[in-house]
């Protein structure tokens, strides 16, 4: 068609054009995708196309659109998908330069670019969003092995793929073949390699897998261990990033008790009985590739698992062996074989003799059919002797008992055959324990030696055997060479002097004396004490140093108005003599080298406080001290006024503390704490002892002090200090405390004897409490039926007793009555000794008033404790020591 000019056109040939303009535009859109109108009439339209109108897009996956724009100047496009500008995490983002990103989730969408100048026009592509899947991700098989893959296709027309390895369609002989199924045989080479899935509907959708061509390894393959032992086992992978390992033994995984258990780890625990046992580790993520280890498991046992024996004494052990042909064994003590005179020596029948030295030893029994498998036990060499009384209430778990009596039996300690035979007059009170050393050598001949020391600074030896007519001191010391004593008139404590206020201990195997004198001569920084160490033969001085103790934590410093009361003690796993102190604005406790007198700790239960209190001074008890472990036990108490936060400090409390740096390791306070505080109410006036358990409790500690109040506490978890509740094992009254007595009750250490345990409280009869070291925990400890007669309540703080038998039998029970003593110290009342039969303490044997004045004993002091040994008692007094026995 020609153009003519606007005014030769008739209206017809106008209407027929403008009809042809609209067709001919309606094409143009039509057949280029775009829709929308020209922007003005009479010019061309914008048109608008993609690189491509379909895709297929894995989920997750890009894939770039293109937009060209033809005809317009601003060829800007905008982008959208589902209609959202932008698109979202449901249906996929585009970015403003047409980069598409898939959604995690299969499914189909429209993407669409609209012309920004005419958003009339636009052009629109369908994206196809497919997953692709493979199972397991990674494999580890067998070397020629085979493993089964899968392929999971979700949201493309077709769910087939085609296999490969290593790019290799369907693989080969070098990297493994995998069939149309998915069916992978491995190699016979180790190695890694890839699996892969590809889509057949779009070639560009894969997945894959990693493989790992290994074998398993364990070790070790062979074992031979000892029952209820442990071994470790690792098992390897090589080249495998998949560590997973599951154990089995004998085929159940993690084991049982009578298998032998095995933890994730590999760590395997053998049964108690003796067998052969198969642990095996398998890939977690391919159990037929495994490995296995054989376990061949023998009982290997040793009795006793410890003991505790004098010095140059003898033990006889044993093993016991399951499970190997060959059950001999080889000896050694600390590691030397047949051990030596140092360490004891041990024959190859498992006999062991102790050394002369107290100390703690292991005997080791080494497997002859496996070296590498032993046994141990411990041995403690205690300061034991035969028939000897070394320390306070005969032994360091202060039971007070004397059990190798075969003289004085409950039918003939009786006022017809039984009485006093002689008295040594002495200079000064007699507050510490008699002690007794049996066979010994004092001026070239055999003797038994009773000693004591007073409060005038006096230290006697005499002889135990000596009759009224021969009377033997062997050797003393006095003043002149241990200074003189402190006088203190009436102003508290012991009247009127304090010297040697403390019960000594001797070391068996060494034959010193230890004690400690308080004297009026002041030493270095002023102190009054001084540790002595002297020749019990022969009673010359071997070393002395002057006591002082400094906290350094707190900058506390012994006091030196302090009482030195509880008894000396001396650990035989450490070798240390352990001294309190009380009576003054802290208690104390110091350890010093037997040998060296060197001071090695200090423990200050108050430290840092003012006043602090704590005071340990148990009416002259000691320390109870664990054999085996060297534990110290203690009860410490508190002086009106002080303060008693027991978060703070350890007044009125049972304290376990370690023998090397005297630390607390665990406590127990009573509820009461703040009423004992209040009422001067120590629990510390009353020692412990340390006394048989049963399975849960192996040991238990029991005392009380001034409220009467028994505990029962187990040593190492004493139970701690609550509110309103205690944590301690259980708590006995002793039937005392009643009115003005409500708070002077228990003053003394208890005995333990053939599952009883004695008491005697102020203003009270002796009772037996009877003992079942089987019952179950807090039910141990019950009143006896058996209780002292009317004549046997004693006004002056009870009695602390002590106990002779022979082994189990004739068991007396020895009491001193000092009801006659007065606070002035000088008193001239005569105490009084009685003597009841264990099995029946409602049954009194005798006492010291029943023949008239023949038996008469010394005058009364307070605190003081009888020995008996070698059918004698040695009773201490105000003025003499007073010896009883078999009347010739």
């Amino acid at each position: 068609m020609r153009a003519t000019t606007p005014s030769s056109k008739t209206p017809f040939t106008n209407i027929y054009v403008a009809i042809l303009g609209l067709a001919i535009a309606f094409t143009l859109t039509a057949c280029s995708g775009v829709s929308g109108s020209a922007t003005n009439a009479g010019t061309t339209t914008p048109t608008i196309s993609l690189n491509q109108t379909s895709a297929n897009v894995m989920a997750g996956g890009t894939t770039q659109f293109t937009a060209t724009v033809q005809d317009i100047s601003n060829t800007a496009v905008s982008w959208s998908v589902d209609g959202v500008a932008g698109g979202n995490a449901t249906a996929g983002t585009i970015s403003a330069a047409g980069l598409y990103t898939a959604p995690s989730q299969p499914g189909s969408h429209k993407v669409v670019a609209t012309i920004q100048a005419d958003p009339s026009i636009s052009a629109g592509a369908s994206v196809v969003v497919g997953m692709i899947g493979i199972t397991p991700s990674t494999a580890i098989v067998a070397p020629s092995g085979t493993q089964q893959f899968s392929a999971t296709i979700q949201g493309f027309s077709s769910a087939a793929v085609t296999w490969s390895v290593d790019n290799v369609t369907g693989g080969n002989a070098t990297v493994g073949t995998i069939s149309a199924s998915g069916l992978y045989s491995a190699p016979a080479q180790a190695g890694s390699h890839t699996v892969m899935a590809t889509s057949v509907a779009d070639t560009s959708a894969t997945a894959s897998a990693s493989v790992t061509i290994s074998t398993i390894g364990i070790s070790p393959t062979t074992v031979t261990m000892i029952a209820s032992t442990t071994q470790q086992f690792t098992a390897t992978i090589p080249g495998s990033t998949n560590a997973g390992i599951t154990w089995t033994v004998d085929g159940v995984v993690g084991g049982n008790s009578t298998v032998g258990t095995i933890s994730a780890s590999g760590l395997y625990t053998a049964p108690a009985q003796a067998g052969s046992h198969t642990v095996t580790a398998a890939a977690t993520a391919n159990p037929a590739l495994n490995a296995s280890a054989t376990v061949n498991v023998f009982v290997f046992t040793i009795s006793p698992t410890s003991a505790i024996i004098a010095p140059s004494g003898s033990q006889q052990f044993s093993v016991t062996i399951q499970g190997l042909t060959n059950t001999g064994v080889t000896w050694a003590v600390d590691g030397v074989a047949g051990g030596n005179a140092t360490v004891g020596t041990i024959t190859s029948g498992g006999l062991y003799t102790a050394p002369s030295a107290v100390g703690a030893h292991t005997v080791a029994a080494t497997s002859q059919g496996d070296p590498a498998a032993s046994v141990s036990a411990t041995v403690t060499i205690v300061n034991g002797k035969l028939s000897a009384v070394l320390t306070y209430h005969n032994d360091n778990a202060r039971d007070g008992a004397y059990l190798d009596e075969v003289f004085l039996t409950p039918s003939n300690v009786n006022a017809t055959q039984f009485g006093k035979i002689l008295s040594y007059p002495v200079n000064g009170q007699i507050y510490a324990q008699p002690l007794y050393l049996p066979q010994v050598t004092v001026n070239g001949a055999t003797h038994n030696v009773v000693y004591v020391g007073t409060q005038n600074n006096y230290l006697y030896a005499f002889d135990a055997d000596a009759t009224a007519s021969t009377p033997t001191t062997f050797w003393q010391l006095t003043p002149a060479t241990l200074g003189p004593s402190l006088y203190k008139g009436d102003l508290g404590g012991p009247y009127p002097n304090i010297g040697i206020l403390s019960t000594p201990v001797i070391d068996a195997s060494t034959n010193i004396i230890y004690f400690v004198v308080q004297t009026s001569n002041t030493g270095p920084n002023g102190t009054p004490f001084f540790l002595y160490a002297v020749n019990a033969l022969t009673g010359a001085v071997i070393n002395h140093v002057p006591i002082n103790a400094t906290d350094t934590g707190s900058g506390d410093v012994l006091d030196p108005s302090c009482y030195q009361r509880m008894g000396l003690a001396l650990n035989p796993v450490t070798n240390w003599i352990y001294i309190a102190f009380g009576s003054c604005s802290h208690g104390w406790l110091l350890a010093y080298d037997k040998n060296t007198l060197a001071q090695k700790a200090v423990f200050d239960d108050t430290a840092g406080q003012n006043p602090g209190g704590g005071g340990l001074w148990s009416s002259g008890g000691a320390p109870a001290i664990d054999d085996t472990t060297g534990n110290i036990y203690l009860m410490s108490g508190v002086d009106a006024g002080d303060q008693n936060d027991i978060k703070l400090l350890y007044n009125d409390s049972f304290l376990n503390l370690n023998p090397n740096t005297l630390a607390v390791q665990t406590y127990f306070s009573p509820d009461n704490n703040l009423t004992l505080a209040t009422n001067d109410a120590d629990l510390g006036s009353g020692s412990p002892v340390l006394i048989p358990g049963n399975a849960t409790y192996p040991q238990e500690l029991v005392g009380g002090g001034k409220d009467g109040n028994i505990y029962v506490v187990d040593p190492l978890d004493m139970g701690g200090y609550n509110t309103g509740s205690n944590g301690n094992l259980q708590t006995v009254t002793t039937g005392s405390g009643k009115g003005i007595d409500l708070y002077d009750n228990l003053f003394s250490t208890p005995v333990y004897w053939n599952g009883i345990l004695y008491y005697h409280s102020n203003d009270d009869v002796l009772r037996a409490f009877s003992w079942s070291a089987g019952a179950a925990a807090g039910q141990q400890l019950s009143k006896s039926p058996t209780i002292g007669p009317a004549d046997s309540v004693y006004q002056m703080h009870g009695a602390t007793a002590s106990l002779s038998a022979n082994g189990a039998m004739n068991g007396i029970i020895w009491d001193i009555d000092n009801s006659g003593y007065v606070n002035t110290g000088n008193g001239t009342v005569p105490l009084i000794v009685h003597a009841y039969d264990a099995t029946d303490v409602a049954n009194e044997l005798y006492n010291s008033s029943q023949a008239g004045t023949r038996d008469t004993a010394g005058y009364a002091l307070k605190f003081t404790v009888p020995t008996i040994a070698n059918g004698r008692v040695f009773v201490p007094t105000a003025n003499e020591l007073d010896i009883y026995g078999l009347l010739p």
